[in-house]
């Protein structure tokens, strides 16, 4: 969406090669850079930042392989990443939350979201937090897992009665919005993004 809109992209990701086979159609030649980092390497982190005029931290995971995961991905790495936004000076930081996590029930991930959310809001002015309810897509993390479970378990928990309301939204939708943030300039704001329908968990 946004090469095919004049915008000059560097994706960092951890493995190269399954992003590259995954991205490397999406864009015309020259538009999109990848570039491969496997830990949140400081110094390399402020070289693309010098060269760079809006970054979208996209970063997130949805369970913890081992303790403190959480902390460092939604909390550390936001932290971070808006105070070097500041040093460069750049247009915006646009960083990708999550919805309902305000009231966190013990839980880990909704704190240390939240945590993250406020690092940034004190580090940096231009900021963009946008915060989406459940993002579905072909192959996603949360809807494609739970299907498979739902087809092969005879039962299944329905956690606090199956009462927890989502609003899906479609990951071109959300991609929607992350263009119209930047191509129209919007400041400094939080920004909840939902699909049309209301489900409840059950």
């Amino acid at each position: 969406k946004l090469t095919k809109n004049n915008y000059k992209i560097t994706a960092v990701t951890r493995n190269i090669h399954r992003t590259a086979y995954i991205l490397k159609t999406q864009a015309n030649p020259g538009y999109l850079k990848l570039v491969e980092l496997k830990n949140f390497n400081g110094d390399k982190i402020d070289e693309l930042m010098r060269s760079v005029s809006i970054c979208i931290n996209l970063i997130g995971i949805l369970y913890e392989k081992s303790e403190g995961q959480f902390k460092l991905i939604h909390t550390d790495l936001p932290d971070m990443l808006s105070q070097k936004a500041k040093k460069y000076s750049l247009e915006k930081f646009i960083h990708l939350s999550a919805l309902g996590i305000e009231e966190p029930r013990d839980s880990k991930y909704a704190d240390s979201k939240l945590n993250g959310e406020k690092k940034i809001i004190k580090n940096f002015k231009n900021h963009i937090i946008l915060k989406p309810s459940i993002v579905y897509s072909v192959d996603d993390n949360f809807t494609t897992n739970f299907m498979s479970l739902l087809n092969r378990l005879p039962i299944f928990p329905l956690y606090y009665q199956g009462k927890t309301k989502f609003m899906p939204i479609h990951c071109s939708d959300l991609t929607d919005v992350i263009y119209f943030v930047i191509s129209k300039n919007i400041e400094s704001k939080i920004i909840e993004c939902v699909g049309p329908e209301t489900l409840s968990f059950k």
